[in-house]
């Protein structure tokens, strides 16, 4: 058994990976069919305005996706689970659904279709990460990272709290201007945000968070 254990590890990244490309590459297709399909994103207007908030709030959902799982296989290694390679399918529903729902009038789905995306994407990652603690290859990283409490899910929770309240105003205001449009702004700002914290993982991970690198870099 152990033979078939460190099998599945070694090709565990390898077609993860691959499966997570393919279903990325199926989400931007459709998004590009939205934008060639949907001429009312040119008419320069609020709708317009709101839809390319939709469409770049995709995207960067989009690129959420495929930074976590890159980062989580090429920087830790942990015992893959059958579900593993089932909530990719998942993820990929969620997003075919977040572009789907980008239309010419405002609807709230779209914020809740998000929300329950960052849902799946924080216990995808701190369900691999808990199982990557336990692996001896990972104490470089994890010795210095304590594990994860309540009070570190707070930010998912109030994002998508945040999230779930603006659909609800929308819909009882049934305001198709100014609310959507901080809608967007917020949930685009949010992801971001957390490209930008993705990458200070990944500078953790390679070591580039070293100070005398980052006074190489600086010189």
């Amino acid at each position: 058994m152990s033979k078939i254990r460190a099998r599945a590890l070694v090709q565990f990244p390898t077609v993860l990976l691959t499966l997570i490309s393919i279903i990325q590459a199926l989400a931007l297709e459709l998004m590009w069919s939205k934008i060639v399909e949907s001429e009312w994103l040119w008419d320069f207007d609020v709708q317009a305005i709101i839809g390319w908030g939709m469409i770049l709030g995709a995207f960067l959902g989009i690129l959420q996706v495929w930074v976590m799982y890159s980062t989580m296989v090429m920087g830790f290694v942990w015992q893959p689970y059958l579900r593993d390679s089932i909530i990719p399918f998942i993820l990929g529903i969620q997003q075919f659904m977040l572009i789907a729902l980008i239309g010419e009038e405002f609807n709230t789905l779209w914020l809740y279709v998000l929300g329950s995306i960052f849902i799946t994407g924080n216990w995808v990652s701190h369900s691999s990460f808990r199982r990557a603690r336990q692996d001896s290859e990972n104490d470089e990283f994890f010795g210095k990272t304590n594990p994860a409490t309540l009070r570190d899910f707070w930010p998912v929770m109030t994002i998508v709290t945040l999230l779930v309240a603006f659909g609800i105003v929308i819909d009882v205001t049934q305001n198709q201007t100014w609310l959507p449009v901080v809608a967007i702004v917020f949930a685009n700002a949010i992801l971001i945000f957390q490209t930008f914290m993705f990458r200070r993982m990944w500078r953790s991970i390679m070591g580039l968070n070293d100070p005398s690198e980052d006074e190489g870099e600086s010189a």
